[in-house]
């Protein structure tokens, strides 16, 4: 199940066509119902290159991505009743739920070494 937040824009997995996650994030949608665009044509609008954005990604593996960057690109696009959006964010801060683990478990293990 894939998710995305980009600031205030939630997209949720049915909207979801493609996330890609590296150096720059990519996240792209489209949409079938012109009610549901006319909610993400507001809040994509607003959304200018070069602002700071934080982002949450839940990927298809279930992975979850936390960080901040700068707004690199925002398009969005209508064909025949179909609307799309593609957000491209050049990622300067990036944290993974598997990175939290790898700390909690450093911080369980070093207290029990001091006690012995």
């Amino acid at each position: 199940m894939m998710y995305a937040k980009i600031g205030d824009l939630e997209v949720l997995p049915y909207y979801l066509t493609d996330v890609l996650i590296g150096d720059i994030l990519v996240v792209q949608a489209l949409i079938l119902n012109p009610l549901d665009w006319h909610h993400f044509y507001d809040r994509i609008s607003i959304m200018k290159r070069g602002d700071k954005a934080n982002f949450l990604v839940v990927t298809k593996e279930g992975e979850r991505l936390t960080g901040i960057g700068r707004l690199e690109e925002v398009e969005k696009w209508t064909s025949r009743l179909r609307y799309g959006f593609k957000i491209k964010i050049n990622v300067s801060k990036q944290k993974s739920l598997s990175d939290r683990r790898q700390k909690i478990q450093h911080v369980w293990e070093k207290p029990a070494a001091i006690m012995i």
